[in-house]
């Protein structure tokens, strides 16, 4: 494997016509062979490194532009590595590289200057990005720094130098810089790759083959038409209508009309007849968001619709059919409501024949930053600003703040400091609200931190998870296993929310 560097005052220095130099910092041979294979085959010079002190010779003897470091070190823990290497190289972006991305302290190693990081195993083409992604900002900064010396300069001047930055870069050798969020194919709705948020859309692909009725739930703001316009998507009802209702929106009255629709003098004011939106709807998908808002005389009309097929107009006595799948969504629990007798028990059954449960996006830290930078640039873009990112100190309040609102609070948040901004970076100041919402809503990343209830809940959750993930689903066994018996095991999964692999199709 050969390495193209030069010496610079002593100092071993990559030739200017290199993409960048990379360390790759990893007590395995296998992966910082490949890693550094794969890379060189886009133009980066790599040197490897096999433990802590390793890399920090190599840091100490060579200017590098990126580190790829794993946390799991024989000789040094990665974060004191982290710091070492940062004072060896303050310029050095490191990319913290680890196999246990639920449990590790990604608000530390961003305090301590990481850049990013990347889960084990990781996918070699998503190494590539981001070390693209870091390699891209990398020059961008250094162009613009030469051209402003001063930092008042760069403040009030940076906006005209970047886009005229741009332009050069673009007509350069062809060059063309690209937006930074990916845009998923399979799912081009929904941005995020955590192993949540592609838990949930396992589920997606399951049931959108099927006729069953889904039951979407959440808390709010989490996204759930998101998830229900895929099911359509994917859906043999494709090439007819998705038709979303917002039932929280609307008083009963209003509700049955707009859903049924109504004949003319039906009630004062329907001067002639309307269609309804299970009409609307024929042969496609009908989408009841907040359903849990609904009364119980509304909910007698639309288990009609699910049970028999059939439903009235306003004012009309005679039956219309519906061919239509229903999907709700709500942010309440109804199996709290049916115990309250405001929610109709056989209407729950009806709705829950599949559940999906969206997590929220403060157990999503990968999508949190992914949604982050997507909303950026759209904001970018309509308000016509020229911005690369948050500043590091904006990212570690992101992710210790628990986002009540999830992420429709993270986009009007993301907006409203694209409008404050200066470029090049949105930083603290930008967000005048966080710090105080900060306070208010911390994240609690410990059990001991929660009421007794809410940790009780997310044990039992973790525990049922767990169960039927060893036991692949199979209700037969993980009622075995945790010694209850298999109906109670049934139920309380089902209230929970909880899927195994197969668990599904059991239910």
């Amino acid at each position: 494997m050969g390495y193209n560097f030069t010496q610079k005052n002593g100092i071993m220095s990559s030739k200017t016509e290199s993409k960048g130099c990379i360390v790759i910092i990893d007590d395995y041979d296998h992966i910082r062979t490949t890693f550094a294979s794969y890379l060189e085959n886009f133009g980066y010079q790599v040197k490897m490194a096999k433990d802590g002190s390793e890399a920090l010779t190599l840091v100490d003897q060579n200017i590098f532009d990126v580190a790829i470091l794993d946390v799991c070190l024989p000789d040094y823990n990665g974060m004191d590595l982290l710091n070492e290497l940062k004072k060896i190289q303050p310029t050095l972006e490191i990319i913290i590289c680890t196999g246990h991305s639920e449990d590790y302290d990604f608000f530390g190693a961003i305090k301590a200057g990481a850049t990013d990081w990347i889960a084990k195993p990781c996918k070699l083409p998503e190494l590539h990005a981001k070390v693209e992604r870091v390699r891209r900002e990398q020059k961008q900064l250094q162009k613009l720094s030469k051209k402003n010396c001063e930092l008042e300069q760069i403040k009030t001047e940076t906006e005209h130098v970047l886009k005229g930055m741009r332009s050069v870069i673009q007509n350069q050798d062809g060059v063309h810089i690209q937006k930074r969020t990916k845009i998923r194919t399979d799912f081009p709705e929904i941005i995020g790759d955590s192993e949540k948020i592609e838990s949930v859309l396992g589920l997606v692909r399951l049931v959108s083959k099927t006729k069953s009725s889904v039951l979407i739930t959440g808390e709010s703001g989490t996204g759930k038409e998101l998830i229900a316009r895929p099911i359509h998507r994917l859906s043999n009802r494709t090439s007819f209508p998705f038709v979303p209702v917002n039932c929280g929106a609307l008083t009963e009255t209003l509700l049955e009309s707009e859903l049924f629709g109504h004949e003319r003098g039906a009630f004062t004011g329907a001067s002639m007849e309307k269609r309804g939106l299970v009409e609307e709807a024929e042969g496609g998908t009908l989408f009841l968001d907040e359903i849990g808002e609904t009364t119980p005389q509304f909910q007698v009309k639309l288990l009609r619709v699910l049970q028999e097929g059939e439903y009235r107009r306003v004012g009309s006595s005679k039956c219309k059919h519906a061919d239509i799948r229903i999907i709700a969504a709500t942010n309440v629990s109804l199996e709290d409501n049916v115990q309250k007798g405001t929610f109709r028990e056989d209407l729950y059954y009806r709705l829950n024949q599949f559940r999906i449960m969206i997590p929220p996006l403060r157990e999503r830290n990968n999508d949190l930053l992914l949604l982050s930078q997507y909303f950026l640039e759209s904001a970018c873009t309509e308000f016509s600003k020229e911005l690369v990112g948050f500043s590091s100190e904006v990212i570690e309040k992101f992710l210790r703040y628990a986002w009540p609102g999830n992420v429709r609070e993270l986009e009007n948040m993301v907006t409203q400091a694209v409008i404050l901004a200066t470029p090049p970076t949105i930083e603290l100041g930008d967000v005048p609200t966080l710090i105080d919402r900060l306070h208010r809503h911390p994240r609690k990343t410990r059990l001991s931190d929660k009421p007794f209830n809410e940790a009780k809940n997310e044990f039992e959750i973790k525990y049922f998870q767990n169960v039927l993930d060893r036991t692949k689903g199979n209700l037969s066994a993980a009622s075995r296993l945790s010694k209850i018996d298999r109906k109670q095991f049934r139920e309380k999964a089902r209230k929970l929310g909880v899927h195994g692999t197969s668990y599904s199709q059991q239910m």
